[in-house]
């Protein structure tokens, strides 16, 4: 079924493309395309390289930008994750640009997220190779040799976190969404979504006891949280017991290739799941209040 569903895919592509110049007299064809976010422009850059301009149509909390439309409009192809995070990029008008939705192409649908899954990211990355090969034919070697080294890069660092994660003690972390869902999969994780987190203020002792109740069954106080702006990704150890993993999903800090962004993500919250389960062994102490 998964096959079918991408071979489906590919010829979708190939039939759009070559009706996108079968009405009315041939359009000029730019060398640019969009992307819904940063993480899959990040993608879209190691498969093009520098044969091709990679807009971004959202700023560093994947929230459109205030000319999105206007963006949309200059490329040949947009491509949008799927999910939630990007749901208003199917609503801007794209003139004669191809609309790519990567998430048809994924065996099991996650909720949301599923550029912070090295697995996902590679199905998607070959929908996006398949994509820019018919609309851009003559550019295809380049493709095919960006999508090799990136799904190359993905599976190594794959099976390194997998290792990581593999050690840590702690197998369950909190969070307000579950943008994280797909990466806890891969990883035998258990995600626990508490929209209240939004919300919280999490330094309290209230707040504390909270987390410690949610967290109960599955033996954590590791929350999950977004990156603000000008903020980097982090850990804390708050005085009320809570480990504080701040991860940037959307790759806001601009910094690295895709494989180097997401592995330092699972790498930060790896080492979040091994602190708290030093915590509970009693090898490490969280600092007290006063």
């Amino acid at each position: 079924m998964h096959k079918l569903r991408g071979v489906l895919a590919v010829i979708s592509v190939v039939v759009l493309v070559a009706m996108s110049g079968c009405n009315g007299p041939e359009v000029s064809r730019p060398d640019i395309i969009s992307c819904s976010i940063r993480p899959v422009a990040l993608m879209a850059q190691a498969i093009a390289g520098n044969s091709l301009e990679v807009q971004v149509l959202s700023g560093s909390n994947g929230a459109p930008l205030s000319n999105a439309r206007e963006l949309v409009l200059r490329g040949a192809v947009t491509f949008e994750a799927g999910m939630p995070a990007d749901v208003w990029c199917a609503g801007l008008p794209c003139g004669n640009a191809l609309l790519v939705d990567l998430s048809t192409v994924l065996e099991d649908k996650p909720a949301n997220g599923s550029w912070l899954s090295f697995r996902d990211a590679a199905a998607m990355a070959r929908h996006m190779r398949d994509t820019l090969s018919a609309t851009y034919p003559e550019l295809k070697g380049t493709f095919d040799s960006g999508y090799t080294a990136l799904v190359d890069e993905c599976s190594k660092a794959d099976s390194r976190l997998k290792q990581l994660v593999w050690k840590a003690r702690s197998r369950a972390f909190l969070a307000a969404d579950d943008v994280w869902s797909g990466a806890a999969h891969d990883y035998g994780l258990s995600l626990i979504i508490r929209p209240e987190l939004k919300d919280l203020d999490l330094t309290t002792e209230a707040s504390g006891g909270m987390i410690a109740q949610w967290g109960a069954t599955q033996g954590t106080r590791v929350v999950v949280v977004d990156v603000r702006r000008g903020e980097s990704a982090a850990i804390q150890h708050l005085a009320n017991g809570v480990v504080l993993c701040t991860l940037d999903p959307f790759a806001g800090s601009g910094e690295g290739s895709f494989v180097e962004w997401l592995e330092a993500e699972h790498t930060l919250l790896s080492s979040a799941l091994t602190d708290w389960g030093q915590v509970v062994d009693g090898i490490t102490a969280l600092p007290r209040a006063g």
